[in-house]
Formats: structure tokens, C-alpha cells, sequence
């Protein structure tokens, strides 16, 4: 498969809608960005490190008990230019796939919720040099705290791409649809997102 194609898809962290899902009444904070390093396991050439960028807007508040809601997530993954110009050998010109990617909540009371996204990797042309930014787009479901105090927001450690280079005439690559494993690299970086301040539910109200 085309490495590019599976940095691409790994971001598989990324994510052009909501990151925790839908939450009625919940204010809107600024928005926080962190860039992290993958380790992804490509075909033909192994493990190949790439930046990952998020962005999103996570909200000033919640309520136990009440879904949480960050809004305008994006993953912007960089294919390195050497990943690139090994494309080129199979003719590739545009990729395109999906990924499994994750986010976990952990409250005050150290309960983590794993988040599952579903990310599409919308076709992006394939330059015949330099880098490669590629923007990947999804959403999660909700997110419920159960104890006051703050919650993070974190990334999960692991994403995996499915991708599909295609050559200038939309066929495919002699490299087919390949899968594309990745993880945090090193393990230790911080994948926090950042915090929500939760507070106690109001009687009557759960």
C-alpha cells in the first residue's frame, strides 16, 4: 500500500466534526491544539515515524451525568516527502480510505470512557514533491462523566488506516487497499487534549 496514503488515513486521529459527541447546553471554550508523533508500520518499507496535528474545541464545562460536547476536530497528518516520492513508483496520484482512531475521558475519580471514532479519509492529491498534509474528518459518540471535578481529554495511543491509492486514471496501485497500524512514539508523550471542569449534578436533574 502507499505509505502515504496509510499517514494519511491513520490520523486516523483526525476529524473534521465532533470528537465527544452531542451535548444539550454546554458552553464552548477556545480551542486547543497538540501535535504528536506516530510510529506507523508500513508496508514494503516497515515503521516510518509521522506528525500528527489535532485540533478542537472543547467545551468550558459539564454537568454529571450530562454528555459532554467538543466540536471543530481536526487531524491534519503530514506524509513525509522521502514517503512520498516512494509513492511515485507505483504511479500513485491520489489516496483515499477510512481509519479507527480513539479519545479517552478520564474523570476526577480516574474512570476512563474509551471513545471510538470513525474517520473517513477523504481523496487527496498526491504532490510529485515535498510533503504531503492530509486532513481526515469523523465523528464519536458522547461522552457521560460520572464524578465531579475535571475530566481529560486525551488521545488513545493506537489508530489504524485503511487506504487506497489510486493512479491518475482511477485505478488502483499495485499496492491495493493495505492497513496501516500506528502508535505513539515514544509511548511517554503527552496525549492530553486538555480538561473540563464537571460539576455536581443538580437533585432532580439525572
Amino acid at each position: 500500500m502507499n505509505r502515504r496514503g496509510l499517514i494519511a488515513l491513520g490520523v486516523t486521529v483526525g476529524v473534521g466534526a465532533s470528537l465527544l459527541g452531542a451535548g444539550a447546553g454546554v458552553a464552548v471554550a477556545g480551542p486547543v491544539s497538540t501535535t504528536l508523533t506516530y510510529s506507523c508500520e508500513f508496508p514494503l518499507i516497515g515503521p516510518y515515524d509521522v506528525s500528527t496535528k489535532i485540533d478542537v474545541t472543547l467545551p468550558d464545562s459539564g454537568t454529571v451525568g450530562q454528555p459532554v460536547q467538543a466540536t471543530n476536530l481536526s487531524v491534519t497528518v503530514t506524509v513525509p516527502e522521502d514517503v512520498v516520492a516512494a509513492l511515485a513508483i507505483f504511479e500513485a496520484a491520489t489516496v483515499d480510505g477510512t481509519a479507527t482512531a480513539g479519545a479517552v475521558v478520564t474523570d476526577s475519580a480516574a474512570q476512563a470512557q474509551d471513545l471510538a471514532l470513525s474517520l473517513t479519509v477523504p481523496s487527496a492529491v498526491i504532490p510529485p514533491t515535498g510533503p504531503l498534509p492530509v486532513l481526515a474528518t469523523g465523528t464519536v459518540p458522547p461522552a457521560t462523566v460520572a464524578n465531579a471535578g475535571t475530566a481529560t481529554v486525551s488521545v488513545a495511543p493506537t489508530y489504524q488506516a485503511r487506504l487506497t491509492p489510486k493512479k491518475a486514471d482511477g485505478s488502483q496501485t499495485d499496492l491495493g487497499t493495505f492497513d496501516l497500524p500506528c502508535t505513539a512514539n515514544p509511548a511517554t508523550q503527552d496525549r492530553t487534549l486538555g480538561t473540563i471542569p464537571i460539576a455536581a449534578a443538580v437533585p432532580g436533574t439525572r
